[in-house]
């Protein structure tokens, strides 16, 4: 009986912590790389704004920042893994701040104070971003590499220098030029 006491203590906590802030960064990497025209299988170009707003808003572990009269939204949620914190965001761009109002671009970003990991999270983006595109890049610099798909462009970018709050930042954007 005190065993299976131990047991469900241990597995109701692992349920209760397993989910503070402790998603798996590589595995966001690999969901938004392995499909570069979405990003986690819901946000595309041309979704109108409200789906942004419906999807990433409830989510428990995302920080959703809506507006009504900007004309970009985004959400973050931050992990940390040995002693590194890794902050994984998405933002959208639309063509008004109604709720009808179209997705024209979309960034997914990863910020961390720690040079290899955005390191790591840039060439993890362009090796598996590559494997599955159809075409070879039609830009390549040891700082970014640019896509084109149909009407669709999509740019992984890694500068080596640090932001203002002291961040590395890897984001990866994909907009469409036709869209309005």
């Amino acid at each position: 009986m005190m065993y299976k006491k131990v047991m469900a203590s241990a597995l109701l906590w692992a349920a209760l912590t397993a989910s503070a802030g402790a998603f798996d960064y590589n595995q966001s990497v690999d969901e938004i790389a392995e499909s570069p025209l979405t990003a986690y299988q819901t946000v595309y170009l041309g979704m109108p704004r409200a789906d942004f707003d419906a999807n990433f808003s409830i989510l428990p572990d995302w920080t959703f920042y809506g507006s009504s009269v900007s004309f970009t939204e985004r959400a973050e949620r931050t992990s940390v893994v040995k002693n590194v914190s890794v902050t994984e965001g998405i933002e959208i761009f639309s063509a008004d701040t109604s709720a009808k109002g179209k997705v024209l671009a979309f960034d997914n970003y990863f910020k961390t104070t720690d040079k290899a990991t955005a390191k790591s999270i840039y060439s993890r983006l362009v090796a598996t971003i590559y494997s599955n595109m159809e075409n070879f890049p039609v830009k390549q610099t040891s700082k970014e590499v640019e896509w084109t798909q149909d009407d669709v462009s999509i740019t992984v970018a890694f500068d080596g220098q640090k932001d203002s709050d002291g961040n590395y930042i890897v984001y990866i954007r994909r907009y469409n030029k036709i869209l309005k």
